[in-house]
């Protein structure tokens, strides 16, 4: 199995998919922006060859790409990869590009809208019959200011195409509106604020596209929150409502995941869920993590057997419910020493988290796990508690 993988040193517990897959034997081959020096040992060890490029030129791309088929024919293994994989939403399109462009099977360039753009995520869960945030795309401010009078504030403001939280907006006024617009570039959706809960359907889907394991979040606040400065909290949940796995299935199969990890979020409102939008990767930071530890496995090594073997299989039952607490740079009420004298037989992770993930996950993160869902609460009020 020749494995191509893009952005292998980001984010850094992604290393992991590239040593459990050559532990399968699988060959793997990266190309990405950092250092080659720059990466953990086990990860440059892990690697047939690495070459270092701009990944947002095409061009560039394809040079690296040449450069390691060129060592590949002259270390005698075959010239071609089998498969491409980044798990990095950022490289989605790079992706697409590149099996187009190599013939090799995986997600195309004509797969990309309904992966990628929020607008064509609406019009499927349309068609699907789910009810969804009403709005639509913005192209100048008179268009914007009609539909905020037909929609009424607050409301949000997206690109159309985007990761996490980055470039949302929650609109207050007309005022605000107008300056938004005036600045933002690109394509961007005005929805209507709707405040509810948010949860996730999660999980890992094999090469005929059938569930291998799925997972929910529940999150304290909106990612947009967490951005703008509140504490962050979410849990994973020992339980999937049905009516949640039923929508959550649904989605996986008209959007056509296969191979693939997913991270679907939806509003919840009196038993209801409402489709935010779909992602095809895996839920970010350290969520993998949390979902191996609530069911002491290792979707990792899943995933590389599935690559290797064309099967896997994770373990379904969730023992316990596993937090995620970030602390930011400010004073809480009880020290780190506090929280490891009354939480520390709960704690699996403490970590300073890496600058990029700092604006919306804090400084530094907790991990706990506890057959109790009033224990994690209980550790997020302990732990997040600040004059």
């Amino acid at each position: 199995m020749e494995f191509l993988y893009l952005s292998p040193e980001f984010p850094p517990n992604y290393a992991n998919f590239i040593v459990q897959l050559n532990n399968m034997g699988v060959n793997v081959w990266g190309i990405g922006e950092a250092d080659f020096y720059f990466m953990p040992e086990n990860l440059r060890s892990a690697m047939k060859w690495y070459v270092r490029t701009d990944l947002n030129s095409d061009a560039e791309v394809e040079k690296a790409l040449e450069q390691l088929i060129r060592i590949k024919s002259s270390a005698g293994t075959p010239p071609h990869f089998d498969l491409v994989e980044s798990h990095n939403e950022q490289w989605l399109r790079l992706e697409g590009f590149i099996n187009k462009k190599y013939g090799i099977d995986g997600i195309k360039p004509q797969d990309l809208d309904r992966l990628k753009r929020k607008s064509v995520m609406k019009k499927l869960f349309n068609e699907a019959g789910l009810e969804v945030a009403w709005g639509e795309p913005v192209t100048d401010v008179d268009r914007g200011l009609q539909l905020a009078g037909e929609l009424g504030y607050p409301l949000i403001l997206k690109p159309d195409e985007g990761v996490g939280a980055g470039g949302i907006h929650k609109v207050e006024d007309e005022a605000h509106l107008r300056g938004l617009l005036s600045t933002v570039n690109g394509e961007y959706l005005l929805e209507e604020f709707i405040d509810g809960r948010i949860v996730t359907y999660d999980g890992l889907t094999d090469c005929k596209g059938r569930i291998v394991f799925e997972n929910s979040l529940i999150y304290g606040e909106g990612v947009l929150e967490y951005v703008l400065g509140k504490d962050t909290f979410f849990y994973v949940s020992r339980s999937i409502p049905e009516e949640l796995v039923k929508i959550g299935r649904q989605l996986a199969t008209l959007f056509d995941i296969r191979r693939k990890f997913f991270h679907f979020e939806f509003f919840t409102i009196d038993g209801e869920y409402i489709p935010i939008e779909i992602n095809c990767r895996p839920p970010g930071g350290a969520i993998l993590d949390m979902m191996n530890y609530s069911v002491d496995d290792d979707l990792y090594a899943a995933y590389a057997r599935m690559i290797a073997h064309g099967e896997a299989t994770v373990a379904a039952e969730k023992k316990y419910f596993c937090c995620y607490l970030g602390r930011r740079d400010k004073e809480y009420v009880h020290s780190h020493a506090d929280v490891l004298s009354t939480w520390g037989p709960y704690l699996v992770e403490y970590s300073e988290n890496p600058p990029i993930f700092r604006k919306a996950m804090g400084r530094y993160r907790y991990i706990l796990r506890s057959a109790s869902e009033a224990d994690i609460l209980q550790m997020a009020k302990y732990i997040l508690k600040s004059d």
